[in-house]
């Protein structure tokens, strides 16, 4: 569809055109402005000065004595890159050039351009310099022939091409020359230049919202609204674990079911040590670990561990007193509300687990648990274990692609401090598994009070799992109060994965979430709301110190109060008597159908079956729905997962061999997301390129180009 604001190419009148070319300057100053320049750097304005005036004088002419040269590529690279779309590997490529050979390849097509003109054969000329494809090309063509040569740039292709509507662009010759052709043909009609042109289109598409971005920040809407950006990342790290451990029969699973943790299925927080009165002793180099991690740190340690004793008390006390009323929750139409989103996000940042109510629609909830057990039972026959395996049911499809699930996540990930490498304006589907409680006639037993945190154990203490990042550097070097959970820097570069735990996360989750389908009177999942900073700075500092005096215990020993290699970390009153977890470890208040739960990816949870006996049909029914950003690492998992998709294998962290969902009858497709969520639907997926226009500022779209090149390189192999 076209858009109704954006005048049709064979429509433009002579004085609408020259309306539109006169606000062209106002809308780069505006641009220029807002996003300013690096030390060193040219701004866009100056840039764009160079672009249509300076280089078009030296070379424009037939006559022109002198050729470009390498300078002058990358200055229109440049300019091209803060102009439009950011590539981070364009200059890096065309930098690479001989001199001596661009002088040469520029001159010889401009040649063939000026006796034949013959555009096809000029960019195919110009495209043997690294880094240069048809686009880039047609640019420098363009500084050539100002009145005939057309840049091919996005907004110009959208505009003459496409109606105004954006799309998907392969920058191919093909699509140039059907763009150059309708230059020429509105250039004759109006008596215009191709240079005027392009800056008609760039001032149509990009002007109003380019100018409204600077003068007023984006607000946070659900669904079909305006959506909140913040910045990106670079890419976790990656470790091998200690192969010496990895021999180790504590690194081996328990055959039967975890006692820790009562699930109805199996899921990767179900990988925890099993419990015991005595942490497990593990190899004699985390002893060695531990003394390196203290070493001339040993006053501010138990300084820092006394002081955080005394805090964890006042905690303890409020949330035995307010129980499940402590978690924050906000009705999904208040999340545009700018003074109830602030006061949500406020007391999320605190508790790390909140409640989003109604994010789905009731019906629609009910139905999904309806379609999701239909899916099942049609397949019953085609896996021993579908419970393990179904990832691609029609319902989690619908769910991962539903607008308010998206807005929903795209609104809790704002709770993250932005930095480099990190994005979430466009959220990512993470295939995670369902929840099917196991019911049971057996009436209610006491809650074991043991829990978990997910995304590894071990590793919190590693220096190259999450010591690699520092995202724990202030609990470990005494001063706990400056740590923040919420630093996306200390999270992309870490690595929680060490030794490649069956069924462990290996991306990053902003938060774990969980989509209720059927509703119930107590939840299952129990959270322990203690102020996160200080919950997380106990479970780090509890193996260096003794039950007693609150003194280090030296030497240190091999434990870690709850972790093993390969599995995720278990709290446990016998291990971490300071939480007390009988009081502080509470569920979360009742879920509805379509009500939508996050926690932080160091929350202390656990799911508890024994509240849903008697609650009902479908009581506990849910779905796994994490909040995961675009980051460098997130983005090579979802190549794996989309190929997973496409084939109906589980998800790649959860991938043990067999057959999946590839024989399973209604397993949906590409269209059925398309259907479901349309194009955020698909780029959650990784079905459809980002859309590097969304992005709130050139970090974010760095990020989001990145994420293009890795998941669509072949869209850029002609940049």
């Amino acid at each position: 569809m076209g858009n109704s604001v954006v005048p049709a190419v064979d429509k433009i009148s002579a004085r609408e055109f020259a309306d539109c070319l006169s606000r062209y300057p106002a809308c780069i100053e505006a641009i220029s402005v807002s996003k300013g320049a690096k030390d060193g750097q040219k701004t866009l304005a100056e840039l764009d000065e160079y672009r249509y005036g300076e280089v078009i004088d030296v070379f424009g002419s037939t006559t022109a004595k002198e050729t470009m040269g390498i300078d002058d590529v990358k200055t229109l690279v440049e300019w091209k890159l803060r102009h439009g779309k950011f590539r981070p590997t364009l200059m890096k490529l065309v930098s690479s050039n001989d001199p001596d050979f661009v002088q040469e390849t520029v001159q010889k097509a401009v040649k063939i351009y000026r006796e034949k003109t013959d555009i096809s054969a000029a960019l195919k000329i110009l495209t043997e310099l690294k880094g240069i494809g048809p686009a880039t090309a047609s640019l420098l063509l363009s500084i050539h022939d100002a009145e005939n040569v057309i840049f091919f740039a996005d907004e110009a292709f959208y505009w003459l091409c496409c109606g105004g509507s954006k799309g998907p662009i392969k920058y191919n010759l093909k699509e140039y020359l059907a763009l150059s052709e309708q230059a020429q043909a509105l250039g004759k009609r109006l008596g215009v230049k191709a240079v005027e042109v392009e800056r008609v289109a760039f001032a149509l598409l990009r002007g109003e919202s380019d100018n409204h971005a600077a003068s007023k920040p984006p607000e946070t809407k659900p669904a079909d609204e305006e959506k909140k950006k913040k910045g990106p990342a670079p890419a976790k790290r990656k470790a091998l674990g200690d192969n010496s451990d990895a021999k180790q029969p504590l690194r081996r699973r328990p055959a039967g079911p975890d006692p820790m943790i009562t699930m109805g299925q199996p899921r990767r927080s179900r990988q925890s040590a099993t419990l015991s009165s005595e942490p497990i002793q593990l190899s004699p180099r985390f002893a060695a670990l531990k003394q390196d991690l203290i070493a001339g740190r040993e006053d501010a340690l138990t300084s820092s561990w006394n002081r955080l004793l005394d805090a964890l008390q006042e905690e303890i006390r409020l949330v035995s007193a307010l129980n499940s009323d402590i978690i924050p929750t906000i009705d999904y139409s208040d999340i545009s509300n700018p003074s109830r989103a602030d006061a949500f996000r406020c007391d999320l940042r605190i508790r790390g687990v909140a409640v989003i109510r109604g994010v789905i629609p009731r019906a629609t909830a009910l139905a999904w648990q309806d379609e999701t057990t239909a899916y099942l039972h049609s397949n019953a026959h085609t896996s021993p274990s579908p419970l393990d395996a179904i990832f691609w049911s029609p319902a989690q499809i619908k769910a991962r692609a539903h607008p308010n699930i998206l807005s929903a996540q795209r609104f809790a990930m704002t709770t993250w401090a932005p930095s480099s490498g990190f994005s979430t304006c466009s959220p990512l589907s993470y295939a995670d598994k369902l929840r099917l409680p196991t019911s049971s006639p057996k009436p209610r037993q006491p809650p074991s009070n043991t829990a978990h945190i997910d995304n590894g154990s071990v590793e919190r203490w590693e220096p190259e799992g999450y010591g690699h990042a520092g995202t724990y550097h202030h609990i470990l070097t005494g001063v706990f109060e400056q740590h923040d959970p919420w630093s996306s820097s200390a999270r992309t570069r870490a690595a929680p994965d060490l030794y490649r735990g069956a069924g462990s996360c290996s991306i990053f989750r902003a938060f774990n979430g969980l989509l209720a389908l059927g509703g119930t009177p107590a939840s299952a999942l129990r959270v322990c709301p203690l102020d996160l900073r200080l919950a997380t700075a106990y479970v780090l500092l509890r193996p260096f110190f003794g039950d007693g005096d609150g003194s280090l215990v030296r030497p240190p020993t091999a434990l870690l109060h709850g972790a093993l290699p390969s599995y995720a970390q278990a709290v446990a009153p016998a291990w971490h008597p300071h939480l007390e977890l009988a009081r502080t470890l509470v569920g979360v208040p009742r879920l509805e159908p379509g009500d939508y739960v996050v926690w932080h990816p160091d929350a202390i949870h656990c799911f508890d079956d024994s509240v849903l006996p008697g609650a009902g049909p479908g009581a506990g029914v849910g779905m796994y729905l994490p909040a995961v950003p675009v980051t460098q690492t997130n983005a090579l998992y979802l190549c794996r997962q989309r190929k997973a998709f496409l084939m109906g294998q589980m998800g790649p962290d959860f991938f043990g061999g067999g057959r999946g969902e590839t024989c399973h009858a209604g397993r949906p497709g590409v269209g059925d997301v398309s259907e479901a969520g349309g194009e955020d639907g698909l780029r959650a997926m990784g079905l459809l390129p980002f859309d590097e226009e969304e992005a709130g500022d050139d970090d974010e779209r760095a990020v989001l180009a990145m994420a293009n090149e890795i998941l669509f390189p072949g869209l850029y192999d002609d940049w």
